[in-house]
């Protein structure tokens, strides 16, 4: 029933009292206190024996009977004869007694019933129970407390939503987040974490103050400050700071112990902490801005858009190679957007960062920027000749920057022509080339192939003479042979006479066996002169 982190922190010191807790009402009941055991028809009987409704035994029974209702929930409140206090339970009771008494009307069972020295206490969850035993605290968890005391009594019930509970000499701190509690323990600080539930476990043990860690943003008030070149301005900004040490912050700027010396009035803010910070914002800020020639910020932006525009110019030329086939030129580092105007430039405002955190730090302050929103000479004459040179130096820049486009536009076109008629001429080289080239290979393999085709046919021819060779050796190959020539030269003789006016015939053209004579023994001399090689 107390598993939050406030009765977690409360139940490691061992401070709260579970030991007159009650599990459930019929609990509450113990000893003498008397318990429902009658009803009407029991009740109409026991009158009856006694003659009530004659009016002979009712003065008897008045005297020697105590007839009582609870209602449910309720807690009826008796006396016996030794003055005892007693709770009656709900129902109907009939005690035959002639010292018992009522004390007063039934009692709900809501929050706090005291009938003497007899204690019933119901402590809602959410809150804790405080009581005092002979002037010593006793905390009561969530649940049904009761008790016989003479000593013991019942002051109050307190939520634990707040921040800050006390409870008698203990004290209850509840801190979020982002926070820290400054507490003094008998003149010694104590800072607590964020997060966290603590208990301050004597009465001396104080609670001073919350403390902040969160960014804090502030306005530093207008202040008039002079330039290097002696320009009088009025300046608006802004700061940026945290706590990042508290126990240093609460020990040497914070305050946090009240003049009144009492106990009670503490100082929740952190408004003197603050004043510092602001006014060391202030003087690093004036000394920043006594270091800047505020009349020539207004040529640096002229200035730096002359220097951007002359690297930029030609960077339209694709990436990687140029048209040339040369490297891109190195990349150019540009300075930052806000180098134009030194007062706006969050480099050289480090500086009055750095100066100011050299203070701070001393008290556990970090001051994370400082930041001008305007700074405005206080003379208006001033403002209106520079704004006017800044203006010509605008328009130069302007012109000037058009002639350096227009001639890059030309580069870039010429470049551009140049390059279209060197790819031109090497594709037209490259054509040539591949034409050359294929007329070599295609008379080479109509070489090849005409020495293959020869090869062929020789190879051909002389497979066909290895077979007439080879038949002439066989039996009548000499004869078929003589035939064949035979043939040969009376076919050939017929061909020759058609198609030729003069022609050479042997002395003797009929003689067909001395043509195949002379045929087959020029022949043998042949076979007979590569036989003596």
């Amino acid at each position: 029933m107390e598993d939050t982190p406030a009765y977690a922190c409360l139940s490691e010191k061992g401070l709260l009292c579970t030991q007159y807790r009650r599990r459930d009402v019929e609990d509450i009941f113990t000893g003498t206190d008397l318990k429902a055991n009658s009803s009407k028809d029991a009740n109409m009987k026991i009158k009856l024996m006694y003659g009530y409704y004659c009016c002979v035994g009712m003065p008897l029974y008045n005297a020697s009977h105590v007839e009582m209702f609870v209602p449910a929930g309720h807690v009826g409140l008796l006396m016996n004869e030794k003055n005892e206090y007693l709770f009656a339970q709900p129902g109907m009771h009939n005690i035959r007694s002639f010292f018992l008494r009522s004390v007063g009307p039934p009692k709900p069972l809501r929050g706090h019933v005291q009938h003497g020295n007899r204690t019933i206490v119901i402590i809602e969850q959410g809150y804790i129970g405080y009581a005092s035993d002979n002037g010593q605290p006793v905390l009561l968890p969530p649940g049904i407390h009761v008790w016989s005391s003479e000593s013991l009594f019942f002051k109050q019930q307190v939520a634990l939503n707040d921040h800050l509970i006390q409870l008698g000499p203990y004290t209850l701190v509840t801190v979020d987040e982002g926070y820290a509690a400054v507490t003094q323990d008998n003149g010694k600080q104590r800072v607590l974490k964020g997060g966290h539930t603590h208990l301050l476990t004597h009465k001396n043990w104080k609670f001073e103050k919350f403390m902040t860690l969160k960014i804090q943003t502030d306005e530093l008030e207008k202040i008039q400050a002079t330039s290097a070149d002696n320009i009088n301005m009025m300046v608006t900004s802004t700061v940026n700071w945290r706590i990042f040490d508290v126990e240093t912050a609460a020990t040497m700027a914070a305050e946090t112990m009240a003049t009144t010396g009492k106990a009670g009035d503490v100082n929740a803010d952190i408004s003197k902490l603050r004043r510092d910070v602001l006014k060391q914002a202030i003087a690093s800020l004036a000394a920043f801005i006594g270091s800047v020639n505020y009349s020539e910020s207004f040529h640096m932006s002229a200035m730096n858009q002359q220097t951007k525009a002359a690297v930029q110019v030609g960077v339209a030329v694709p990436t990687g190679a140029g048209f040339s086939g040369a490297p891109d030129p190195a990349p150019t580092k540009h300075s930052s957007g806000f180098s134009d105007n030194p007062l706006y430039d969050t480099e050289k405002m480090g500086s009055a960062v750095v100066m100011a955190n050299a203070v701070t730090r001393a008290y556990g302050i970090e001051i994370m920027s400082i930041n001008i929103i305007s700074a405005l000479p206080n003379d208006q004459a001033l403002t209106k000749s520079l704004a006017s040179g800044a203006v010509a130096s605008a328009e130069a820049l302007q012109a000037e920057t058009a002639a350096r486009g227009k001639a890059n536009a030309l580069k870039i076109q010429a470049e551009a022509s140049a390059e279209q008629e060197r790819i031109s001429a090497k594709a037209e080289a490259d054509a040539n080339l591949i034409k050359a080239q294929g007329l070599a290979e295609s008379e080479r393999v109509r070489a090849e192939g005409a020495k293959a085709a020869l090869a062929l046919r020789a190879e051909g021819e002389a497979e066909g003479i290895r077979a007439v060779a080879m038949a002439i050796k066989t039996d009548g190959g000499s004869q078929a042979m003589a035939q064949r020539i035979a043939e040969q030269y009376v076919v050939n003789l017929g061909e020759m006479s058609k198609h030729a006016n003069t022609i050479i015939v042997p002395d003797r053209p009929n003689d067909l066996a001395g043509v195949v004579t002379t045929a087959l023994g020029v022949g043998d001399s042949i076979a007979k002169a590569a036989a003596a090689k």
